[in-house]
This record gives structure tokens, C-alpha cells and sequence, in this order.
């Protein structure tokens, strides 16, 4: 078992209010609560720089997808420009955004709640417009303009943004997970366009997790469409395709950010399928590594 393995954790006690870690326990890994809470923005800056991307994926989302950090952020963001924090507060106005927003219908919302989406949409927009110095970053901050475009519903800029990315990072797993959000009925395309982007996709694991994704979305459209009846139709309309997903899935092995998505996916088709053991045997792999969706389409959080 390797070292981050063993620290998979909610937090230490510098920041004593509990909020789940989305960085599933690299934030407490590599020391980062204890430069913010000390200021030493410098050398959280270069912990940043020597990040991979799926590493700079987990670790802004462990910052920034959350309120644990408010006031530190808040203090950081007071401090010179760079292009680190154009980065940072561009996830973190992003995470505000959708926050604001919620997870209601459109035309249920209030006017507070779209002005301020809007407003941090444009913010976000603006941080991510920095021009970055290396790949790694400059396809992070496209692979999150994929969901700013997103939310002010235009396809052409989002694919734009998720192209610039898999150019400088072919396999990049944000930009991925943002863009298959973007081809789903739900938002700006349909079942044809999603599964046309996920059988596109050449790494077999990326695309072992974008077809779980895909039959776990599938089912959420019929669950709240057809709630007592969801699961005898997913089965009937997509049966063979449940079949060769479960029979051709192999969960990466190790802590990557790609393992915990896919153990997330495949745990949460199980249920629905209702195979308990399979759920019972997955199960330890998802402490301190579950994942806001798919458990939140269905109340399982």
C-alpha cells in the first residue's frame, strides 16, 4: 500500500468544521493545510508547479470545491498576482457559481440565484482567460472552462475549451468528465451525442469509466422520469450494453484520481442493479474516496 493510500482523510484538526475531501487525502499528504493556515503562499505555489495533472486536478478540487478554505483562499487572494492564483480563484469562483446556482431546474430559479451564477461564471471566465505558463496548467483551467461554457449553455465555446485541452493533455480526466456533462441530455446534447463521445475516446480505462458514466446517466433520466418503473427499463432498453460494460470494466488499481471515479461509477450501477455483493466487495475502496456524483443524482450521499 503506498503512503497516500494510508492518508486518505477528511482533514486534520488545523480546520476543525468537517467537510468531505475532495482531494482524498492529498491535500494532507502534501502538507498544503498547514501552508495556508502559515501563509507560505510560495511554497504552496511551488507544490502546484510540481503537480501532474490528475494531481492538480485533485488538489484544486480539495481546495476549492468546498468552504473549508474560505478564509484562507480569501487571504491568498489578497496577495501579488500570479498565475497559480489566477488558477485557484478561477475554480473557486466556478465552485461558487454552481453553488449559488444549485442543482435546480432552470426555470426555477430565482433572480438572485441567476445573477449570481452569471456573475461568477464571468468571473471564472476571466481568471481562466490567464495565459499559462506550462500545459499542465493552461489545459486545467480549459478543461474547467469546459463547465464555465456549460453553464451559460454554449456547446461550441465548451468544445473549443475541452479540444485546447486533450491537445496539450490527451488524457486528461477533468476535461473529459466536464465535456461527457456537456453531451448529456441534461445539458446540451442527447443519449446519441454522449455515446458518440464516449466510443470516440481511445485510452481503454478512460473509457472503461465514460461508459459507466454513460449507462449511470441514462438511468438517473429514467429514474426521474419513471421512478417505480427505472430499473426494468434500463435493463430492457440497454441490457447488452450493461452486460458488456460490467464484463469489459477492470478498476485501475492504486489511489488515481481515474481509479476513484471508476470504483465510484461501478459501485453506484451495482446498486442500481441491485447486486449486493459486488456493492459489498467495492465497498472498502470507496472510504474517504466517494465521489459528489453519481451518488447525488439519486439522494445516496
Amino acid at each position: 500500500m503506498c503512503l497516500l493510500d494510508k492518508l486518505i482523510s477528511t482533514g486534520s484538526g488545523l480546520f476543525t468544521k468537517s467537510y468531505p475531501d475532495y482531494s482524498y487525502g492529498l491535500i494532507r499528504h502534501l502538507g498544503i493545510e498547514n501552508m495556508l493556515q502559515a501563509g507560505q503562499w510560495a511554497a504552496f505555489e511551488n507544490i502546484i508547479y510540481s503537480l501532474n495533472s490528475e494531481d492538480l486536478t485533485r488538489l484544486l478540487d480539495g481546495i476549492c470545491l468546498t468552504d473549508r478554505y474560505e478564509r484562507a483562499l480569501k487571504n491568498y487572494f489578497s496577495t501579488e498576482k500570479s498565475e497559480v492564483k489566477q488558477l485557484i480563484s478561477g475554480a473557486h469562483n466556478l465552485y461558487l457559481a454552481w453553488k449559488l446556482r444549485g442543482a435546480n431546474v432552470g426555470n426555477s430559479l430565482t433572480g438572485k440565484q441567476v445573477d449570481g451564477f452569471i456573475f461568477y461564471l464571468e468571473k471564472s471566465s476571466q481568471d481562466f482567460s490567464y495565459d499559462f505558463s506550462s500545459p499542465i496548467l493552461e489545459a486545467e483551467s480549459c478543461a474547467r472552462l469546459v463547465r464555465v461554457y456549460m453553464g451559460f449553455s454554449d456547446t461550441e465555446a465548451a468544445q473549443s475549451a475541452y479540444s485546447t485541452a486533450i491537445q496539450l493533455i490527451p488524457n486528461h480526466l477533468l476535461a473529459h468528465l466536464n465535456y461527457f456533462k456537456v453531451t448529456s441530455p441534461k445539458w446540451l446534447g442527447n443519449l446519441e451525442i454522449m455515446a458518440s463521445f464516449v466510443n470516440q475516446v481511445v485510452d481503454a480505462e478512460l473509457k472503461n469509466l465514460l461508459q459507466l458514466m454513460y449507462l449511470v446517466e441514462v438511468y438517473s433520466d429514467l429514474f426521474y422520469s419513471f421512478s417505480l418503473t427505472a430499473n426494468s427499463k434500463f435493463q430492457k432498453l440497454h441490457g447488452q450494453l450493461i452486460k458488456e460494460a460490467l464484463a469489459a470494466n477492470t478498476v485501475p488499481s492504486g489511489n488515481s484520481l481515474l481509479a476513484i471515479y471508476t470504483c465510484n461509477y461501478l459501485a453506484c450501477l451495482y446498486q442500481i442493479l441491485g447486486f449486493r455483493k459486488e456493492v459489498s466487495a467495492i465497498k472498502p475502496r470507496l472510504k474517504g474516496r466517494r465521489t459528489i456524483y453519481p451518488w447525488a443524482y439519486f439522494g445516496w450521499v
